[in-house]
């Protein structure tokens, strides 16, 4: 769990800090504030920042990730890769990088910074008179660059705790210090405003199938409606030669003498589907919501607070959530103020006033107590 949370020079957070988190954490703003921007940083540290993971989010803002051959013949195509992840959209003219982690304990945190690989050759000579050639590969700093007379290549240089490694730009894989599998990766379950794919939903399925979780499943899937009994995955014949969707959810509802479609049922039952197939494989590591109202009427929503609640103490889940509903905001604080044995936190992310911070984005933390007081005096913390 997170104690706190420190983001630095990624994307719209400059120099961001919230001072105080609980398990269950609430984010409002307004549009473009930086909301999303501290979910995916949450995903980013998560993953430790592996190449796989940093080059699906670049894809999906559209942003460059890799050097193409006729980037030397495109003028206007400047940009390097993974440079849009940087606040401003271009790399510091310092040594600073991104850094993603706990206030008080910088050691453990993630650091991503521009940097350059060095490659130059190293003869050694051994005892019986043998000359031995190799390629040394070193990394180096901005600051450090002026110093070496060999040809350097942009990399990005990652450090978490003792592990380290560098993503080339000009290749597809991780060139690491240590094997990708001892890299420290936290559980991270995303759910996106959009809705997420059928065939995924499945997967996740097909994992708690036939345990407690799919009791869970089942139970949620009643505060929407009252009346279901049952769930499946089948295969979609129907869309049988396409390749983005195999697999169709089918529900059986009591009064109904055949199953049906879950998507015949409301943005509501899917919506819910998605929220609490996604806890099980966040187990011990970070739920990630945005727009937490998507699909969800607000009469549903206290219950959905307070079920994520109970489990995210019992698969030892720290959860963040993005708003824009008041609804969500009133739902979100009474459950809170109701568990006092599970911290939850709301934290307001906007624009400072302050001539002297400069119009940096801050945050704005609410604790339960000042919760109560909101919900009975209508603040606008929005």
């Amino acid at each position: 769990m997170l104690n706190s949370l420190e983001i630095k020079n990624f994307r719209s957070l400059e120099s961001f800090q919230v001072k105080k988190l609980g398990q269950v954490n609430l984010i409002v703003g307004k549009n473009n504030s930086g909301k999303s921007s501290v979910l995916e940083a949450l995903r980013i540290y998560a993953g430790s920042a592996n190449r796989g993971l940093l080059e699906k989010i670049a894809r999906g803002h559209n942003e460059k990730y890799q050097l193409n051959e006729d980037d030397e013949q495109n003028a206007f195509d400047t940009a390097l890769p993974f440079e849009d992840l940087f606040t401003g959209r271009q790399f510091p003219e310092n040594d600073d990088g991104i850094v993603i982690g706990e206030i008080s304990d910088s050691e453990k945190n993630l650091n991503i910074k521009h940097g350059f690989l060095i490659e130059k050759e190293e003869t050694t000579t051994d005892e019986l008179g043998e000359e031995t050639t190799r390629i040394r590969r070193t990394t180096i700093n901005k600051s450090e660059l002026s110093n070496f007379e060999y040809s350097a290549k942009d990399v990005l240089i990652v450090k978490k705790e003792k592990q380290s490694f560098i993503i080339d730009f000009a290749r597809s894989s991780i060139h690491s210090r240590r094997f990708v599998a001892e890299m420290d990766i936290i559980p991270c379950s995303v759910i996106p405003t959009q809705f997420i794919s059928m065939d995924e939903l499945a997967t996740e399925w097909d994992a708690i199938s036939l345990t407690a979780g799919e009791n869970i499943v089942k139970e949620a899937l009643r505060i929407v409606l009252p009346e279901f009994e049952d769930l499946t995955f089948v295969d979609d014949t129907s869309y049988k030669m396409r390749r983005d969707y195999r697999r169709l959810a089918k529900v059986k509802i009591s009064n109904l003498p055949r199953p049906v479609p879950l998507n015949s049922l409301g943005d509501g039952m899917l919506r819910i589907l998605q929220l609490v197939l996604k806890v099980f494989s966040a187990k011990g590591g970070f739920l990630l919501i945005d727009e937490f109202e998507n699909g969800l009427h607000y009469s549903v929503q206290e219950k959905v607070w307070a079920l994520l609640f109970q489990l995210s103490k019992e698969l030892n889940i720290q959860i963040f959530v993005t708003t824009h509903s008041w609804d969500c905001i009133e739902s979100f604080s009474k459950i809170a103020i109701e568990n006092k044995n599970i911290e939850g936190v709301l934290f307001r992310v906007g624009k400072s006033i302050r001539d002297s911070e400069k119009g940096r984005v801050i945050a704005t933390v609410f604790d339960e107590e000042q919760l109560y007081s909101i919900t009975q005096s209508d603040v606008e913390v929005r």
